[in-house]
């Protein structure tokens, strides 16, 4: 696989390509996905942490693996509006990414007030139900 992705970033380049990686118990060894992630950013592609704030993840894994962005994981967005707990985490995640220099998006973003409290938050990008379900890729003439 790692020729492939090779093979292709060098016919095409990556600056447009955000490569994201699912934290999780399953990672025996972070030095092989921090050499990936070095490989990558060479061709200038972008690294995304998915569902942070579940599971196994952790900071020290985040900084040692410079990464671009932090998807927060929709169970901690769509509790944010019912959970006082859960707030502050999101809070302190968004404020420790901003110091960073990591951007964050907000997962299952299904309703304005959702939207609206990420945004006061600080929140960078959004994806969600309330912007738009998602899409069978004929439907932007992409097959």
């Amino acid at each position: 696989m790692l020729d492939y992705i090779k093979n292709r970033l060098e016919k095409y380049g990556g600056e447009r390509i955000t490569f994201e990686i699912l934290e999780s118990e399953d990672i025996d060894d972070y030095g092989v996905v921090e050499a990936f992630i070095l490989f990558v950013k060479k061709y200038g592609c972008k690294v995304a942490i998915d569902d942070f704030g579940s599971g196994y993840s952790n900071f020290t894994n985040i900084l040692r693996l410079h990464i671009d962005y932090i998807k927060l994981d929709g169970s901690l967005i769509t509790q944010l509006n019912k959970d006082e707990n859960i707030n502050n985490m999101v809070k302190g995640i968004i404020q420790y990414a901003k110091q960073a220099d990591i951007r964050t998006i907000a997962e299952f973003v299904s309703t304005e007030e959702l939207a609206v409290l990420i945004k006061e938050y600080g929140v960078d990008f959004s994806q969600g139900y309330y912007y738009g379900e998602p899409q069978d890729p004929k439907y932007y003439g992409l097959t």
